[in-house]
């Protein structure tokens, strides 16, 4: 029998057999040493030194994986010395390391949503695992695939082949074709906590968090002031962007996994947060900006001006009279460009935007602006209003040309007006669309510290107000914003009421640690290659000249065949080993503000075969696959997917399946 001898490992008394490496013996004792090139399945070891610790009392430092154990032995595996050491090792590595962790498509995507991974399903045809990725972090996708200015579009790597992949539209497509389905797609809910919270706001921080919420197990009551759940999504989108038939079918799985709706319920009058807080375990307060900026310039109150927000909220009503023939709008954002689509459905036939700035300026997407020129709205850049006169039923809009002045604080030259150009312009209605305000008076949450713009003030990292139990995300803590910004919010939220609720400590934010092929167009052309030159597919729309006559939706979606198409463009950029590579997640722990520099990688070089992928510029020569090749001796085709499987940084993977 051999006999056992003891060691001890940080402090803890450890017994190992003589055979044994300091490794082993920790791994046995439930101790964790960082590795990067050790595999226990092989009998031999490399020498990345990520493993490396201290023999205390020697003042030396050797490779926890291959230095044998001895009686008596003192190990320490965690030092300043010894995390200094393995920060340098990474750098080393990481230096010539070349590759995208997770694609700059979901890096910039607020949400996070994997974006690479839904429309490598649409490719291979499978919509409900298109969509249950998707759902992992945006729980409206028929909406955010309509309305969502797509800053992955604006990242995606496809740049540097032709054209952007459509994000967008592939992700409405996974959500249009759930529609379809008998019974729409619901998550699995864990088992039910007894916990219960309140969520105030209906838009899309409120339901995302009570998404996620529910998914976890809680039960979620939603109040909001509207008559139907949705909030600017509803009221502030017009029917032919985002029909009423998508709103209600992404509630649908709301409403199957127990989410109670309490409508017509203002903040402040049907209910307070003092008294919510003694029905429900915790609060999230998810206001959106529903409050119109003022213009500041005389005549803004007259009974021919209304706001953009005003406007939308009517027409998405059914209340909206007649705006006249002539209307003049006033911004440049979506809601200005929204209200005069809107505008010329509802039978005006002269809709002008004003501007103050230069059209490449106007902070609307572009490609709504494009419909709305379509649509025979004119556009007049460069000018602002100083007053408004009301002459009967019409109004007298004086205003001023604007050139770029200096820049400001954002970096865009601010406009300044040229003196003595006044003009006017005559309109039935004017919109103004200048912009949107939070409106959450502090009378309506008592104890909730504010801070001067009227935003919710949270602790950053749990999105917890002032009061504890109370979490705000979305518009009322950001400002006015995008629809996909507060999802993030909501669903962000969402995981730390979780954590309150059931007593776990708050956790910091620790940002995963993303290696990059570099900037969007420069990435090394081995990258592009992989994409055939293929310009994107367009998505199908009503023609401009038969669309101003009702609010039926102008954009019809993509069919089956052109998805599928559209989604093979995808270069895949993502790392497939993302989810499990061990390089990533030491550099998170001691490479956490390392930013990887754009490198020459004159030699980067992509394989695919039909039973493997090889990237070099991946590989951090840890030996693994050539140890794992050895060990498989003379057999004349080795285990592809031992092979991959072992690698610990995706160089090595296997080829996707049906692509």
């Amino acid at each position: 029998m051999m006999h056992e001898l003891t060691l001890t490992i940080n402090g803890k008394t450890v017994t190992a057999n003589p055979e044994m490496s300091i490794l082993q013996a920790a791994l046995s004792a439930g101790i964790d040493i960082p590795t990067l090139c050790f595999d226990k399945r092989l009998e031999s070891t490399g020498s990345c030194w990520m493993c490396i610790v201290e023999i205390k009392g020697k003042n030396r430092f050797v490779p926890a994986c291959s230095t044998a154990v001895s009686d008596g032995m003192v190990i320490e595996t965690e030092n300043p010395e010894l995390h200094d050491m393995r920060r340098q090792n990474l750098e080393r590595l990481i230096e010539h390391h070349c590759g995208d962790c997770m694609g700059p498509c979901e890096l910039s995507c607020p949400a996070g949503c994997n974006i690479p991974g839904f429309i490598a399903e649409i490719a291979r045809r499978d919509h409900e695992q298109a969509l249950r990725i998707i759902k992992e972090t945006i729980p409206l996708p028929g909406i955010l695939g309509r309305i969502c200015p797509a800053p992955c579009e604006d990242a995606c790597r496809r740049h540097g082949v032709d054209e952007p992949v459509s994000i967008c539209a592939l992700k409405r497509y996974a959500a249009d074709r759930d529609r379809e389905r008998p019974e729409c797609f619901v998550p699995e809910i864990a088992e039910k906590t007894g916990k219960k919270v309140a969520v105030i706001g209906a838009g899309p921080a409120g339901l995302t968090a009570a998404y996620y919420l529910l998914a976890l197990g809680h039960d979620v009551t939603i109040f909001d002031a509207n008559t139907e759940p949705g909030g600017m999504m509803r009221y502030g989108i017009p029917r032919f962007r985002l029909p009423e038939s998508v709103i209600e079918s992404e509630l649908e799985p709301f409403r199957k996994m127990g989410a109670e709706f309490r409508m017509n319920s203002v903040l402040g009058k049907e209910m307070s947060t003092e008294n919510l807080k003694k029905e429900y375990d915790a609060v999230f307060l998810g206001l959106g900006a529903s409050k119109a900026a003022r213009m500041g310039i005389p005549g803004e109150e007259e009974a021919c001006v209304t706001s953009g927000i005003a406007f939308l909220h009517e027409a998405s009503s059914g209340n909206t009279p007649h705006p006249g023939k002539n209307v003049l709008v006033i911004g440049g954002g979506n809601t200005a460009v929204d209200a005069a689509r809107t505008a010329r459905r509802l039978g005006a036939d002269r809709v002008t935007i004003l501007y103050r700035r230069t059209r490449e300026e106007m902070p609307a997407n572009h490609a709504e602006i494009e419909e709305a020129l379509a649509e025979g709205v004119l556009l007049h850049t460069l000018a602002a209003p100083v007053s408004i006169e009301a002459h009967g039923k019409t109004a007298a809009v004086t205003a001023v040309v604007m050139q770029p002045g200096e820049p400001d604080r954002s970096g865009r030259r601010r406009p300044v007006p040229v003196a003595g150009s006044e003009f006017t312009m005559v309109a039935d209605t004017v919109i103004s669309a200048t912009g949107q305000k939070v409106h959450c008076p502090q009378e309506s949450v008592p104890g909730v510290a504010m801070n001067p713009d009227g935003t919710i003030g949270v602790n950053p990292h749990t999105l917890e107000s002032s009061v504890e139990g109370i979490f705000a995300g979305g518009d009322c803590v950001t400002g006015a914003d995008t629809a996909i910004r507060a999802v993030e919010q909501g669903k962000r939220a969402a995981y730390r009421i979780n954590r309150y609720l059931l007593g776990m400590p708050s956790e910091s934010d620790i940002p995963p640690f993303n290696s990059s092929y570099g900037p969007r167009d420069q990435a090394p052309p081995a990258l592009y290659a992989k994409g055939d030159a293929a310009r994107r597919v367009p998505v199908p729309e009503i023609p401009p000249g038969n669309r101003t006559t009702g609010f039926t939706e102008v954009v019809t979606g993509f069919a089956e065949t052109d998805a599928r198409t559209e989604a093979a463009r995808c270069l895949q950029c993502r790392c497939k080993a993302v989810e499990n590579c061990r390089l990533r997640e030491l550099a998170a722990h001691y490479l956490p503000d390392y930013t990887c520099s754009q490198q020459e990688h004159a030699g980067f070089g992509i394989s695919v075969t039909p039973d493997i992928h090889l990237e070099r510029e991946k590989c951090v020569d840890c030996g693994i696959c050539v140890r794992t090749l050895e060990a498989c001796g003379t057999v004349v085709v080795p285990d592809y997917r031992k092979l991959a499987m072992s690698c610990p940084t995706g160089a090595i993977s296997l080829p996707e399946p049906g692509r």
